[in-house]
């Protein structure tokens, strides 16, 4: 008989405050969608393969936030952990969460209408999959999701007496990645038990914990096995990214600038400021502050943002 370790409470005390007005679960579905999403985050990109046969309300329900840009500035703001309590270097249960606070005001973001809980669907929270968190109704979920980085399938798959949390996809690429953040030092907040930041970063008169930032989720109907895609985000103002080959010139009013180039192109990246500004570095498949910056796109796409700001700032 396994230890009862208390349910996951997944989703944060005070959604009811950002969720949209409308509070009926909704069951909808959908036929031909995006199979394939890449988060983008300020550490490294994470491909997640969506079920649709098994999961259509929860991957369209991701797919609808994801659409509108909703997770865009959003960070992770809860890895939740569980120790055996007969031997304390072993874990059990570990999940890392995302998907519902904005980073910059660190506020819960407002709330399509809750789901249908799905997690009869067959599918189990095992390593490397991703689920829809929720508070203890069964049917609270909204746009919070985390990634099971144990085997949790005793403690989070529907039984008789246990609702359960609905698994909607699996990561096929960048689990270095979730793992990465999973270990990252965590600070208690009156949100969270445990956020995780990647580094304390100098921030003038005081010092600032980094938090792990969603960019940009980008989607496609399958996985690209001949080429390679590069993409890249300007964030602030003030300068310009350029790519050799040619195809990127992307500046801060621009949308995503994209290069396909085949499996293998060297590929290089230029961030120029303008006058009074300054490029302050790289992030997500990117990182550092040189430039120009070489890319390795032998095995993957590359997912990339550049920041710029003001001289001293």
């Amino acid at each position: 008989m396994r230890t009862p370790y208390p349910l996951l409470l997944l989703a944060a005390v005070s959604i009811g405050t950002a969720q949209a007005a409308n509070t009926t679960p909704v069951a909808t579905t959908t036929t031909i969608q995006p199979a394939v999403v890449e988060m983008q985050t300020s550490v490294g990109t994470v491909t997640i393969q969506l079920d649709w046969d098994k999961a259509p309300i929860s991957s369209k329900n991701f797919l609808d936030y994801i659409n509108t840009d909703f997770y865009k500035n959003t960070f992770f703001h809860r890895i939740y952990s569980v120790t055996d309590p007969k031997d304390s270097t072993k874990t059990v249960i570990k999940v890392l969460q995302g998907g519902g606070f904005d980073a910059p005001t660190m506020k819960l973001k407002t709330t399509n209408a809750p789901i249908i809980n799905e997690a009869t669907n067959g599918l189990h929270n095992a390593v490397g999959t991703i689920a829809m968190a929720r508070t203890n109704d069964p049917n609270s979920a909204t746009s919070q999701f985390f990634f099971n980085l144990t085997d949790n399938s005793s403690y989070f798959d529907a039984t008789s007496s246990n609702p359960g949390y609905a698994v909607f996809g699996t990561i096929i690429s960048g689990m270095d990645i979730v793992n990465k953040i999973g270990n990252y030092t965590t600070i208690k907040t009156a949100y969270s038990e445990g956020v995780p930041f990647s580094e304390v970063a100098d921030c003038g008169f005081n010092f600032c914990l980094k938090k792990v930032i969603i960019e940009k989720i980008y989607t496609s109907n399958n996985i690209d096995s001949i080429n390679s895609w590069t993409r890249v985000n300007v964030n602030g103002v003030g300068g310009r990214v350029t790519s050799s080959p040619s195809g990127i010139s992307c500046i801060s009013t621009s949308k995503t600038c994209t290069l396909k180039k085949s499996f293998g192109t060297a590929v290089s990246l230029t961030a120029k400021s303008n006058p009074g500004y300054e490029f302050k570095g790289w992030s997500g498949d990117c990182s550092g502050a040189v430039t120009p910056l070489v890319l390795d796109t032998k095995t993957k796409n590359n997912n990339c943002t550049a920041t710029f700001s003001k001289t001293g700032s």
